[in-house]
C-alpha cells in the first residue's frame, strides 16, 4: 500500500508539471518572439521593400519597445487581479491576443500594417514572459533551483530555435517573399494557443483580490530594492555586457550578398547554432551550474566571448576562409559557449533580486538587458553602414573590444552566489 505517500506525492507531481510548463512556455515563446517569421521577414524587407541593414534594424527596434517596459506588466498583474487571478487570467488573454496578431499578419504586405500586427504580438509575448519569469524566480529562490529552472527554460527555447531556423530558411527559400512570410505567420499562430491550453491545465492559482496592506508592503519592498547598491551595480554590468555592438543583421546581408549563401543554408546555420545551444544548456545544467560560482563563469564567458567574436573574422573573405564549413564550425562551437554566457548573466540577474519583489526587479533587469541589446543592434548597424561603409571587419573588432572590457568589470560585482560545499553542489544561504 502506498497511501501514506499520497500527500507528499501530490506536491511533487504539481511541481513536475510546473517545471514542464516553464520549458513549454519558452518553447512557444520562441515561435511567438518572431522566431519562425524572423528570416522570412528579413528576406521580405530586403527583396520586396528594399530595406538595408540599418533600416531593418530600426524597424525591429520598434518591436522591442514592449520588452523594455516589462516591469509595467509585473506591476499590473501583482496589484490588479483579473477575474480574481494575478497570473492565469492574464496569461490566457495575452496568448489569445498574440494568436490574433499572427493571424492578422497573414494578410498584410505594407510595413505599417506589419508593424502594427507584430507590436500586438510583441506586447502579448513580453507580458506573458514576465508572468512566467516571475513564477520561475519566486519558486527558484524558494528551492535554490534557479539555475536549473533557467537552464530548463533555455534548453526548450533553443530546441524551438532549431525548428524555427530550419522552418524560416525553408519558407524564405521555397516561396515568394510575401507568401513565405504569411505562411510562417500562420504556423506561428498555433503556438500561443498551445500556451492557452497548457496554462489552463498546469497553472493552479487561488483566487485573490486587491489587498491594500499587501500593496503597501510590496511597495515598501520595491522602494528598498531600488535603493540597493547591489541591484544598480548588477544592472550596470548587464547593460554594458549586452551593449557590445551587434553584427547580426550586417552578417546576414554579408552572407546573402557577398558569400552567396542560400536562404536554406542560412536557416541550417541557425539550426546548427541552436542545436549547439541546446547542448550548451545541458552542459550548464549538468556540469557547470553547481560546480562554479557565477563570477568564475563570467570570467570564462568574457574570455570565450571575445575569442568567439574575433573568430568571425574568418567569415570575411569568400576566396579564403569564409567557407560554408567555417560557418558551420563557428556556429557549433560558439553556440555552446554563447548559451553558457547567456545563462550565467541570467543567473546573475536572478541572484540580485530582493525578496518579495523578485518578479518585478527581475523584469526591471531584463528590461535593461533588452534595451542595451537593442542599442547594440542599432549601434552596430549604424557603424556598419555609416562609419565602416559596409565593411564587416572593423565592426567585429569593435564588438570584441566591448566584450573584452567586461573582464575589468567583473571584479566590481558584489558577491551574490550562495556558498557552496566543495564538490557536492550543496547550497547554503549566504
Amino acid at each position: 500500500m502506498k497511501t501514506g505517500n499520497t500527500s507528499s506525492q501530490k506536491p511533487a507531481t504539481a511541481f513536475s508539471w510546473l517545471v514542464m510548463y516553464f520549458g513549454l512556455a519558452y518553447f512557444c515563446q520562441h515561435f511567438a518572439q518572431t522566431g519562425l517569421i524572423g528570416q522570412p521577414l528579413s528576406f521580405y524587407f530586403k527583396e520586396v521593400l528594399g530595406f538595408g541593414p540599418k533600416a531593418v534594424t530600426e524597424f525591429m527596434a520598434i518591436l522591442t519597445i514592449p520588452w523594455m517596459i516589462k516591469p509595467l506588466y509585473g506591476l499590473i498583474s501583482d496589484y490588479i487581479p483579473l477575474f480574481g487571478y494575478r497570473r492565469k487570467s492574464y496569461l490566457l488573454l495575452l496568448n489569445l491576443a498574440a494568436t490574433a496578431g499572427f493571424i492578422a499578419l497573414t494578410g498584410m504586405t505594407g510595413p505599417s500594417s506589419i508593424r502594427f500586427a507584430l507590436l500586438l504580438t510583441a506586447f502579448s509575448t513580453a507580458a506573458s514572459d514576465v508572468l512566467v519569469d516571475g513564477l520561475m524566480v519566486e519558486l527558484g529562490n524558494k528551492t535554490g533551483m534557479t539555475k536549473r529552472f533557467q537552464s530548463q527554460q533555455w534548453l526548450w527555447f533553443n530546441a524551438a530555435s532549431v525548428i524555427t531556423a530550419l522552418g524560416g530558411g525553408y519558407f524564405a527559400q521555397h516561396f515568394a517573399p510575401a507568401t513565405g512570410l504569411h505562411l510562417a505567420a500562420l504556423v506561428t499562430a498555433a503556438f500561443p494557443l498551445v500556451m492557452v491550453a497548457s496554462t489552463w491545465f498546469c497553472v493552479k492559482e487561488e483566487k485573490s483580490k486587491v489587498d491594500l496592506a499587501e500593496l503597501k508592503v510590496t511597495t515598501s519592498s520595491l522602494l528598498s530594492a531600488l535603493k540597493s547598491r547591489t541591484l544598480w551595480i548588477v544592472m550596470g554590468f548587464l547593460a554594458f555586457w549586452q551593449f557590445s555592438p551587434s553584427f547580426g543583421t550586417p552578417m546576414y546581408y554579408h552572407q546573402v550578398d557577398n558569400l552567396k549563401f542560400s536562404q536554406d543554408f542560412i536557416g541550417q546555420l541557425g539550426a546548427i547554432g541552436s542545436i549547439a545551444s541546446v547542448i550548451g544548456a545541458w552542459l550548464y545544467k549538468r556540469f557547470l551550474a553547481d560546480r562554479y560560482t557565477t563570477r568564475q563563469l563570467l570570467y570564462a564567458s568574457v574570455a570565450i566571448g571575445t575569442a568567439g567574436t574575433l573568430a568571425y573574422l574568418l567569415m570575411i573573405d569568400p576566396t579564403t576562409t569564409a567557407t560554408p564549413l567555417t560557418a558551420i564550425i563557428l556556429g557549433a562551437v560558439f553556440g555552446v559557449a554563447g548559451v553558457v554566457a547567456f545563462l550565467t548573466t541570467l543567473n546573475l540577474a536572478a541572484e540580485a533580486c530582493p525578496k518579495r519583489v523578485e518578479a518585478l526587479t527581475f523584469a526591471v533587469l531584463m528590461s535593461v538587458f533588452n534595451l542595451a541589446g537593442q542599442g547594440s543592434a542599432l549601434f552596430g548597424a549604424y557603424l556598419y553602414e555609416d562609419v565602416f561603409h559596409s565593411h564587416l571587419s572593423p565592426l567585429i573588432w569593435v564588438s570584441a573590444a566591448f566584450t573584452f572590457a567586461c573582464f575589468f568589470l567583473v571584479p566590481m560585482l558584489p558577491k551574490l552566489d550562495t556558498e557552496k560545499d566543495a564538490g557536492n553542489g550543496e547550497n547554503k544561504a549566504e
